[in-house]
């Protein structure tokens, strides 16, 4: 409910510009549709849905997002082809995404220990973006995303990911994304 508050808040500004965007990867399915808004030209909120296919460990299954990205003040400017493009690298983001699938259980399976935590498809996601902006109204980003619990098992077993996976374990840990934006 906090979430649509914001959103109708920041919709109701004169400042907020609406936005589609379509991304593939980074935590939020093959493919991924949101609309959103953003504001005071560095805040955007946003909620979207995502499809996972089958896969041989998975059923298929839908993903529901919302997701808070705050756009850093730095700017870079090009001329390719005679067309100039921005680079915006520092854009950091949350999004919390609710996995929806019949092999998600809603009572612990008897296979698991009591008192052990609920398996869930609610996850909270740490992202950052590097952005290019082709004009005032297209954008094309790369996502990089953490998850919450990646980030937890991570700083538990530090050793772990260290030894096995390479940029100091973050490899294990990471995942990526490519994204498209259009302001309205």
């Amino acid at each position: 409910m906090l979430f649509f508050g914001c959103l109708t808040n920041a919709a109701a500004s004169d400042a907020a510009e609406h936005f589609i965007e379509s991304q593939s990867g980074s935590m939020h399915g093959l493919a991924h549709l949101s609309y959103g808004l953003k504001f005071n030209n560095k805040h955007s909120l946003s909620m979207g849905v995502g499809f996972v296919p089958e896969m041989d460990n998975h059923e298929e299954m839908t993903i529901t997002s919302y997701r808070y990205r705050f756009e850093g003040e730095t700017r870079k400017h090009f001329l390719v082809f005679g067309n100039e493009i921005e680079i915006s690298p520092y854009n950091f983001g949350l999004s919390v995404i609710s996995g929806h699938q019949d092999e998600i259980y809603s009572s612990t399976p008897d296979y698991i220990p009591s008192g052990y935590y609920m398996p869930t498809a609610r996850r909270v996601l740490f992202n950052y973006q590097t952005v290019i902006k082709f004009d005032h109204k297209i954008e094309a980003y790369m996502d990089w995303t953490i998850l919450d619990v990646g980030l937890i098992n991570y700083a538990r077993n530090f050793d772990f990911y260290r030894d096995n996976y390479d940029f100091l374990g973050l490899e294990g840990i990471v995942s990526y994304g490519f994204g498209l934006r259009k302001s309205f």
